[in-house]
């Protein structure tokens, strides 16, 4: 065997002889030059013969007990000669060969073996920062593929990019917070929540002074900022008192009893400042058509507030065709507008009944009834016309569940049936509908509850014929949610009947994204409004609304599904509104829990708290 060369490194990349002296050579010495030994690089040379014969047994694996030694050069010094004595190690195993140069030298201790086995350094961090950023973009902002253009909503115009080019800019100071919110509240993160309070207080600042300048707030990153930092707020809400420590009972019955309005009124704040931002846009000069399709879709998250809160559209903002809405969005959008208004004036019977009606007396009164009731049915009409106008290849499959695996997947299956569609978008869709409706027959229900009051009217057979559109609404409801969570794999046809199984995901938080999940938010949100749902239908629509809270970080989401209220004895009865009626015919004034709340605006622009919806 050919005896290992111990001529230095340096010398070979010289192509000089070296006379090998330890533990620097002569020529290095000479030239002033660092002189690195081949046994830097822990090249270990085996003599063969000793395992072939038997002596000694052939070692396995790397050798990890030494230490690792780097040399790091420093060009920016003089160059000296270096000698045995100019030599220190602080490990022992470490030969002393090396240049007693603090800065040039660097002993890496060896690691420990759990750190030897990781594939990632451990001295390898990403900033918080990068972490928050990537996260919210991956859940949030990266949408689902092929989702049809209803499904479209106002994140999809922000970009997380504008964070490093522009960091101080009001949209990325926003994006910044929400980023940081909802990655702490994920990762149970103190410091990225300290860091989404300090971020948020700069976003405000930033947006007082854009509103306060009449160019900027008509910008498309103002209006975007503002909506993010709603999402902020729903994201900083506490967690439901149902998983803490109930140590005062009084204070969980009053939680539990708040409406939506109190528990996201700081986010319906920013909604209201929104929708001032909006107004003025629209009064501004001709702008991009970029800008127009935020409109759009902002007016369309929009629109939803104002259903949650029981608020009339106002006027300039009821025409969806102004704001370029066309096709199925169109018919779907007009439905909304009409129901917000229906909505709202059932929330104003109680007032009404205590004031205004009196006057009209008991007949004028029943005609009142009578019209809201035909118009809530034409509006019912109206919305199946919707749906019968839809192309096939926006429609939706009906699969029988075939239970297999574990009993969380099976809770996760309402009734055996869930349907397939094309895009988890036009599921969204569907479910948009479908809320809409739920709300419409509430309604009806709620009318009817009063009229029956009237001698000589029966209610009964419209009644009961309503029960049933809700309960077969409530059903393709509960029944669209596993597809949305992605449960549902390996469809077939047995005996003409189309048979789907379940897969177990463990974590919905790991395996659905919150722009995926965004989608079940304000559709199972009304439906915990919806008083006549039946009881089973009840309790598994909460549980599903507290999945999609964990999933899109949401704590107002969570708090609603605490306080999802329980159904009645009798389905046919409404109590508040009974209630309502004895209370006109005594004179008494009395408020529904629903009562309707005007827009106070948005206090950061001084003019803003002045406008109305």
């Amino acid at each position: 065997m050919k005896p290992p060369n111990r001529a230095c490194r340096t010398c070979k990349q010289r192509r000089v002889k070296c006379d090998e002296a330890q533990p620097v050579c002569n020529r290095c010495q000479k030239s002033n030059l660092v002189c690195h030994r081949a046994e830097e690089r822990k090249l270990i040379f085996l003599d063969e013969n000793e395992y072939a014969v038997g002596k000694r047994k052939r070692p396995r694996g790397p050798n990890t007990k030494t230490a690792a030694v780097c040399i790091i050069r420093d060009t920016t010094k003089s160059r000296s000669k270096l000698s045995p004595k100019n030599v220190i190690s602080k490990n022992p195993k470490v030969p002393s060969r090396y240049p007693k140069d603090v800065e040039n030298v660097v002993l890496l201790p060896t690691p420990p073996p759990e750190a030897q086995r990781s594939s990632i350094p451990l001295a390898l961090t990403t900033p918080l920062t990068e972490q928050a950023l990537t996260y919210y973009s991956r859940c949030y902002i990266e949408s689902p593929p092929n989702l049809p253009e209803i499904a479209d909503g106002h994140l999809s115009h922000v970009l997380v990019s504008s964070c490093f080019s522009h960091p101080h800019s009001v949209l990325s100071l926003a994006i910044a917070a929400v980023s940081h919110a909802t990655f702490g509240r994920a990762r149970r993160s103190p410091a990225a929540l300290a860091v989404g309070r300090s971020t948020y207080s700069k976003a405000l600042t930033k947006t007082n002074q854009a509103l306060r300048d009449v160019d900027g707030v008509v910008m498309d990153e103002v209006l975007l900022a503002v909506m993010l930092l709603s999402f902020y707020e729903n994201s900083v809400t506490e967690r439901s008192l149902g998983k803490k420590a109930e140590t005062n009972s009084n204070v969980v019955k009053e939680e539990k009893c708040s409406g939506i309005e109190d528990i996201a009124a700081r986010s319906f704040a920013h909604h209201d400042g929104a929708m001032a931002v909006l107004s003025l846009r629209r009064q501004s000069a001709p702008r991009r058509m970029k800008s127009l399709e935020l409109d759009k879709l902002v007016r369309r998250q929009l629109l939803r507030s104002l259903l949650l809160r029981s608020m009339p559209v106002p006027p300039w903002l009821r025409d969806g065709e102004k704001f370029g809405e066309c096709g199925i969005a169109l018919g779907l959008d007009r439905g909304m507008v009409e129901t917000a208004s229906l909505r709202y004036q059932i929330s104003t019977i109680a007032e009404d009944s205590s004031a205004g009606l009196l006057l009209l007396g008991r007949h004028e009164e029943m005609m009142r009834l009578r019209r809201l009731l035909v118009g809530a049915q034409a509006l019912d009409d109206l919305l199946v016309l919707w749906t019968n106008n839809l192309p096939p290849q926006d429609c939706y499959n009906t699969f029988v569940v075939e239970r297999e695996g574990t009993d969380k997947v099976g809770n996760m299956v309402f009734d055996s049936t869930v349907h397939v569609y094309p895009t988890v978008g036009h599921a969204g869709m569907w479910n948009r509908y479908r809320a809409l409706r739920l709300t419409v027959n509430d309604n009806k229900l709620k009318i009817l509850s009063i009229l029956a009051r009237f001698p000589h009217v029966d209610t009964a057979s419209l009644t009961g014929a309503t029960h049933l559109k809700i309960q077969q609404l409530a059903d393709d409801l509960c029944a669209s949610v596993p597809y949305m969570l992605g449960l549902l794999e390996n469809s077939r046809e047995t005996d003409g009947v189309a048979i789907i199984t379940c897969k177990d995901l463990g974590s919905l938080k790991g395996a659905v994204k919150g722009a995926t999940a965004s989608f079940l938010c304000w559709p199972l949100t009304m439906a915990t409004m919806v008083s006549s749902i039946p009881a089973q239908h009840q309790r598994y629509l909460r549980d599903r609304l507290l999945d999609v809270s964990e999933i899109v970080d949401d704590g107002v989401l969570e708090r609603v599904a605490d306080g999802f209220s329980s159904p009645s004895p009798n389905p046919t009865e409404t109590h508040v509104f009974v209630t309502a009626l004895q209370s006109a015919d005594l004179g008494i004034h009395k408020h529904f829990p629903w009562t309707a709340r005007s827009s106070t605006g948005f206090d950061l622009l001084p003019g803003l708290s002045s406008w109305k919806t």
